[in-house]
């Protein structure tokens, strides 16, 4: 048995190494006291890095953090690490994959500091932004100018458009906009050797960055889910469009709340929908009929968001982890659902038309509008929806535990009834860990992205308790199992969650056919030296013979569970 004050020992870079990135950035933009190092490379998700923690392993520590304000400061940082071979990863939000995957002294660096909104092109409707910028401050200063990006995730404040690209790039409102991998412009990244790329019309001298495509072959493309491994993105333009609301991001009455009273209802109480918008929600009788109803408003062409959201309701529209609970073992919300976010962006009278096509189709279809006269108390619950196209920090929670394990699916609407049939498999084979977990088995999946019924995204997450091991293990179990079941379904080469990430990328050579040979050549023109985020996304052929044959074991059973053989 381990003792469990047994102290970890941080390791340290190489007193050149980190002499010489000192001089890149400064005294006070270079850290490895391990308190600051902790609080710099806090991950909010990968559940593997919690267990490690709580195994006292120190591997999960990186031995330094520094903060670039510039591309070329990453560069000359990046350039370092070549010299050395000392392994780096690329930090923003934290969202995974984040902790050290090699034994070696390994370096994370932080891009706090570059959070500067560079440009809004009104003319040619674009912004360009440092990697740190996040999706409130973009709309924020895009509604000042009558432009927005489009929409927004969850996590509005957390995510940054940059590490979206390099990860997956989600927002609810991609009905009318789709989603950010269809509003990128251009990139300027700091390969992993420290060369520069940049890629659309701004390669071209004195051409503008207007276009997202250039000379020579789409690295764009190429780089797009790399996680960080091809290459940091140091800068990133987006597209714009026309915003219809107010010029200022909307304040609810009760203003922003402290932590010491961040559990008062009025805090998640938003007005109506923003100026120019509306938000209808409607409930069904089964998951048939709410498919075949999102189908339909899909193919009709009205709206700019359509989402259904299951059990994320009792997360998001609860006070606290006690009413999420409560709520969701009495049904509160409806269990199969969706809402339309409708806008004037045309003409002064496009709300009430396409409110009207809404209504003929769910009278064609079947579903009940909630209203002041139908289950009133639930759509005044559903209020922190509202705002659902640009959320932004105005109070509004999130009242789960920790974020461990989520399942991604990709695929046409119908793939909603596959989720969640495979997850009430996983139930039964694994057991709960929270009521919640019967979100996407018992109810509908959250279905997070749907872009005119050609392109749909389902999302079913487990939330474990972080001070319990065994509960984030079982949850990653789940996550492996997932890994299986979408590749098993043909889902996995569009999955960026699953198959794009070791050991999936590997153990899954379904995806791509093979996809793994090819991304290992990638890997070796772009990172020659094995620094960038070693292990996140591909595997060497030595790293995969030295990876953890437990895991592998792990990984396997799943395979063998969903009639896989296994991967040697």
């Amino acid at each position: 048995m381990s003792d469990t004050r047994q102290k970890v020992i941080q390791k340290k870079l190489p007193r050149e190494v980190y002499s010489a990135l000192k001089n890149v950035v400064g005294e006070q933009w270079i850290h490895e006291s391990r308190s600051v190092v902790e609080t710099y490379s806090k991950l909010s998700i990968e559940g593997g890095s919690f267990v490690k923690k709580h195994e006292k392993d120190p591997h999960v520590l990186p031995a330094c953090v520094v903060l670039p304000a510039s591309t070329d400061d990453v560069q000359a940082i990046v350039k370092i690490c070549n010299r050395y071979h000392v392994p780096f990863i690329p930090f923003t939000n934290g969202q995974v994959f984040c902790n050290p995957t090699t034994q070696d002294p390994t370096l994370i660096i932080h891009f706090s500091r570059m959070n500067r909104i560079i440009k809004i092109d009104t003319q040619n409707m674009s912004a360009t932004l440092e990697p740190y910028v996040d999706y409130a401050q973009l709309q924020a200063e895009a509604m000042k100018r009558g432009l927005w990006n489009g929409g927004t995730p969850l996590a509005t404040t957390v995510c940054k458009l940059a590490s979206q690209f390099a990860f997956a790039g989600l927002w609810q409102t991609d009905l009318k906009y789709g989603l950010l991998n269809r509003n990128i412009i251009s990139v300027k990244m700091v390969l992993p050797d420290g060369e520069i790329l940049s890629t659309g019309s701004r390669c071209i001298p004195r051409a503008g960055d207007f276009w997202e495509y250039g000379p020579g072959p789409d690295l764009m493309g190429l780089q797009r889910s790399g996680l960080g491994t091809n290459g940091i993105v140091t800068e990133i333009t987006v597209k714009l469009h026309a915003w219809v609301g107010d010029d200022a991001l909307p304040e609810i009455p009760g203003g922003r709340p402290s932590l010491k009273h961040v559990h008062d209802a009025k805090y998640d109480s938003p007005p109506e929908p923003l100026k120019n918008h509306k938000l209808l929600w409607v409930e069904f009788k089964d998951l048939d009929t709410q498919l075949k109803a999102m189908r339909e408003i899909a193919h009709s062409g009205v709206g700019i968001g359509l989402n259904a959201t299951g059990v994320y309701s009792a997360f998001y529209c609860s006070q606290t982890q006690e009413m999420t609970v409560q709520r969701c073992k009495e049904h509160f919300f409806p269990d199969w659902n969706c809402y339309v976010i409708l806008a004037n962006t045309t003409s002064d009278q496009q709300i009430a038309y396409e409110e009207e096509v809404i209504r003929q189709i769910i009278a064609e279809v079947g579903g009940t509008f909630l209203s002041e006269t139908h289950k009133p108390e639930v759509l005044k619950a559903l209020q922190p929806w509202n705002y659902d196209c640009i959320r932004h920090s105005t109070g509004y929670r999130m009242n789960r535990k920790f974020y461990a394990n989520a399942w991604l699916p990709v695929g046409p609407l119908e793939e909603a009834k596959t989720t969640s049939r495979e997850w009430k498999k996983a139930l039964d084979l694994f057991g709960e860990i929270d009521i919640t977990d019967r979100g996407g088995a018992d109810d509908t999946p959250f279905v997070y992205a749907l872009q005119r019924g050609h392109f749909c995204l389902f999302e079913t997450d487990n939330y474990p308790d972080p001070v319990l091991p065994e509960e984030i293990k079982k949850a990653q179990a789940y996550g492996i199992y997932g890994a299986a079941v979408v590749t098993k379904y043909d889902l996995g080469p569009q999955l960026m969650a699953f198959v794009n990430v070791e050991p999936f990328t590997t153990m899954f050579p379904e995806a791509g056919p093979n996809a793994h040979l090819f991304m290992r050549k990638i890997r070796q023109v772009f990172d020659p030296n094995s620094v960038a985020a070693p292990g996140r996304q591909v595997f060497t052929e030595q790293e995969w013979q030295q990876f953890p044959a437990e895991i592998k074991a792990a990984v396997n059973a799943m395979r063998e569970l969903n009639g896989m053989p296994r991967v040697e």
